[in-house]
């Protein structure tokens, strides 16, 4: 097993010694794979058990039929057969027309719906629903604006609704954005007030959101430019340092790797890296969700971690799952990246 300090020397070295080649990080754990053969899992979440971090939970699609929990090893805690869910996110400590807990969203594709979960002590349970307005909803995350709570939900056509949280079980429709094509990832800043959008054939968008209404959309980065961003453009997430600073890192499907930003200003980008196979886990390829958290998570994971789902795990033809990386070997290559900047 490699140690964090081994594992800061492997991505180093991954990062300086061989300037063509993507810089990588190896996976701590893997969860155990979803039950669903072929395309399956999807997007993850992560609940943070602020009483014992350590114990915190994974939350994971199986777009075919249901959410799974999992702990920090990947183990399977909990089960829930809510149906094609497809993208999960969640917040926590919110209060929502008096109610006040902990919440997940999830799109759920087998009623065209917004499927809720409550997530007491540890226990996650459904807890209702609010319909689609638009057929297939794809694509959601989560954000708290304003003292409202929202699901943010993105379809194919290149529709984008916010809808209102209104308790655990149910929600409004709150703001529209319509984009070109098909999206799926997003994320917003509950600081900032911007919601991030993946479009999977252009590139990642900002907007932002004042609870009413979405400004202007601006680009921040194309598929098939400088930074090296390739079709799909699929999860989204932050890992946030500060109260403004930190990451945005967003899943380049078609390149097997992930793109890193600066969460401040014009959202700069700074390096790529993908999760490659190491002694007794295989790495990522073809990710469709993301998540990220900076907090610290007991004695394995003390700067957090991020989680990729894995479209090939190995061995070849088994069923799909996701990917556990310590956050430290990440921010040793984006430190890698920033020190070379420096330099040129």
């Amino acid at each position: 097993m490699r140690t964090a300090a081994s594992l800061s020397i492997v991505v180093f070295a991954a990062a300086c010694a061989s300037a063509p080649q993507t810089p990588f990080v190896f996976a701590a754990h893997e969860t155990a794979p979803v039950k669903s053969s072929d395309d399956a899992a999807d997007d993850p979440a992560i609940w943070v058990n602020a009483a014992d971090p350590s114990a915190s939970l994974i939350l994971g699609t199986d777009k075919q039929a249901g959410l799974y929990v999992y702990d920090l090893t990947g183990a399977v805690m909990q089960f829930l057969p809510s149906g094609e869910l497809n993208n999960v996110d969640l917040r926590q400590n919110v209060t929502i027309d008096g109610w006040q807990g902990d919440i997940a969203a999830a799109s759920n594709r087998t009623n065209n719906s917004v499927t809720l979960f409550t997530i007491d002590d540890g226990a996650v349970a459904e807890s209702g629903s609010f319909p689609s307005l638009l057929d297939e909803p794809y694509g959601l995350c989560m954000g708290a604006w304003g003292g409202d709570v929202f699901a943010f939900v993105a379809y194919k056509t290149g529709d984008l609704i916010a809808y209102r949280l209104a308790g655990p079980g149910g929600g409004e429709e709150a703001a529209r954005l319509k984009l070109e094509s098909q999206l799926e990832g997003c994320v917003f800043d509950d600081d900032a007030g911007v919601l991030y959008i993946g479009e999977e054939n252009r590139g990642v968008w900002k907007t932002g959101f004042d609870g009413a209404q979405f400004a202007a959309p601006g680009l921040i980065d194309e598929v098939a430019g400088a930074s090296g961003v390739k079709a799909d453009v699929e999860g989204l997430a932050l890992y946030k340092t500060g109260s403004q600073t930190g990451y945005l890192l967003a899943s380049s499907q078609g390149n097997n790797s992930y793109a890193v930003y600066a969460r401040e200003g014009d959202n700069e980008f700074i390096t790529r890296f993908s999760v490659s196979a190491g002694d007794a886990i295989d790495g990522s390829e073809e990710t469709d969700g993301i998540e990220a958290v900076s907090a610290s998570l007991g004695d394995e994971f003390p700067a957090g971690l991020f989680i990729a789902q894995d479209g090939f795990n190995a061995p070849k033809g088994s069923p799909q799952n996701f990917k556990i990386v310590d956050w430290r070997g990440i921010e040793a290559l984006i430190e890698a990246a920033q020190a070379e900047s420096q330099t040129d």
